[in-house]
């Protein structure tokens, strides 16, 4: 049995003026054929997990390609067919398949196509025909579409937020790549869409509302005849037609059961959708905790410019905060500024340096900040997660500096990143754990590693394309009406849910 894996995966902002370019994607590390063993083998990734199937059920696995890029603005014309283009080529060459493992995100938008993922998935099917199964791995926040589901045999998204189990869900996909190809499943998928495009801030799984949207996902996998329960948030920034909630149930060949089950799941999801509201913290609130610290740390969270989420990752604002309350004991991760890490570098250790700190790359992340402080440590910007999300996987900002400014330390970088990983402080020599105030910038994913060791974790919202108010952006795709951009939307199942609009 030989079974291709690749992995071609980007989150994409519509509203973010940074492309992401072939250079965007080479940057976060191309991965070919055995060097993806190597890269990747213990890692908490998808190409992990599809390796870990190959083990489990000795079957040849085919490694082509494993790439994504940091979330950002579209994904060029360019970029996107160079690497479909080398992906179908390795699967030509490959010879005779028996199956195609992929891991995919769900929310990719490019200049031509703005179903990105569709596109892939249906480019594959035409090139190996309909006798060849593809079965594809999700990101929780992906914008499924229905091309997606027609072009592919299953898919399988993550169950969790920090996504933590992408290694076990490609897993998964192994297994059920193993029973198709044996004849012994025949999926039969129903995707149901509510009209409702909740933002992230309260999407983590481990609380509500989608711990019990999770629960009782997972409740109805194990009915025997169902394969897999997916449920995914969506990714509003994408401005697609196919933004917002989606539910796949896919059962062994019951396509009425599959329907029916999941109208009542997304019906559950959408009877919760006002628990999605809310969850971010005013600057007075953050100012009253910075107050009533103890111990510490205190995570503060600006969402309104998270890296993976496509925000440029340059805004000032939490450390103009943190200046404003006189903080002490502080560390933010992080500032892109290429322009002030040079300066710094320059200047050398132990240097004075004036800088104008990020607001450099638009005017919607806040305005520059005019500081004073001294260059502490200078780094390649090279570290490894510790994990548990993407456990063992290297990170590269580039040149990085830390600039002590009153006091507060301030990772300034050339790339972009979202801090999730407690070695980003430790890789620059600030232990995480021994301070009062952790800045970060985020959504979710940095719960999985800082909020063991938080005191208390606050989100704050400054300037940006990334945040939870969705006023903020310019919709100009998306399907209407859809809450809670439309509060009187309204979603019905129909009569017999096989004849009506899965959306």
């Amino acid at each position: 049995m030989r079974i291709v894996a690749a992995e071609l995966s980007h989150e994409t902002n519509r509203f973010s003026v940074v492309p992401t370019d072939l250079t965007a994607f080479e940057r976060s590390g191309i991965h070919r054929g055995d060097d993806m063993i190597a890269a990747l083998r213990e890692t908490a990734t998808p190409i992990a997990g599809f390796l870990d199937a190959a083990e489990k059920h000795d079957f040849e696995l085919i490694p082509l390609l494993a790439v994504w890029a940091t979330p950002s603005g579209m994904v060029t014309q360019e970029a996107l067919e160079t690497l479909l283009t080398e992906l179908l080529r390795g699967i030509a060459d490959a010879g005779s398949v028996d199956g195609i493992l992929l891991g995919l995100h769900g929310a990719m938008v490019a200049e031509h196509h703005s179903d990105a993922d569709g596109y892939i998935l249906r480019s594959i099917r035409e090139q190996v025909g309909t006798g060849v199964p593809i079965v594809a791995t999700l990101d929780l926040h992906a914008n499924i579409s229905q091309e997606m589901v027609d072009d592919a045999n299953l898919l399988i998204g993550f169950d969790t937020y920090p996504h933590v189990d992408q290694r076990e869900r490609a897993l998964e996909a192994g297994d059920a790549i193993v029973q198709i190809i044996k004849s012994e499943l025949e999926p039969t998928p129903a995707l149901v869409k509510p009209p409702m495009m909740p933002t992230s801030q309260n999407m983590a799984t481990a609380v509500e509302p989608m711990r019990s949207i999770i629960e009782r996902a997972i409740r109805i996998e194990d009915a025997p005849e169902v394969i897999n329960v997916t449920v995914a948030g969506g990714f509003p920034p994408a401005d697609v037609e196919e933004c917002g909630f989606s539910v796949i149930v896919t059962t062994d060949n019951d396509p009425g059961l599959a329907a029916t089950l999941a109208w009542d799941l997304a019906n559950f999801a959408w009877k919760k959708r006002d628990e999605f509201l809310g969850g971010v913290s005013s600057w007075d609130e953050a100012a009253a905790a910075l107050r009533a610290i103890e111990s510490g740390p205190l995570v503060l969270v600006d969402i309104g410019d998270n890296p993976w989420t496509g925000g440029p990752g340059d805004s000032a604002e939490l450390l103009r905060f943190l200046l404003e309350q006189q903080a002490s004991s502080a560390a933010i991760a992080l500032i892109k500024d290429p322009e002030s890490v040079k300066r710094c570098i320059e200047a050398g250790p132990g240097a004075t340096v004036e800088l104008s700190l990020g607001g450099k790359i638009d005017r919607l992340h806040g305005d520059a900040l005019e500081v004073s402080g001294y260059v502490q440590t200078i780094s390649d910007g090279r570290y490894v997660n510790a994990g548990p999300m993407h456990a063992g996987v290297g990170v590269n900002l580039g040149p990085s500096v830390v600039v002590n400014v009153q006091g507060i330390q301030v990772l300034v970088t050339e790339h972009a990143e979202t801090p999730i990983d407690l070695n980003i402080f430790r890789r620059h020599g600030i232990e995480p754990t021994a301070l009062q105030v952790i800045g970060l910038k985020g959504k979710g994913h940095f719960r999985a590693s800082f909020e063991p060791i938080a005191e208390r974790v606050l989100l704050v919202e400054g300037p940006g394309i990334t945040g939870a108010e969705l006023s903020r952006l310019s919709f100009e795709h998306v399907r209407r009406p859809i809450w809670p951009l439309d509060l009187d939307a309204e979603f019905e199942r129909p009569d017999d849910p096989l004849d009506g609009d899965s959306a």
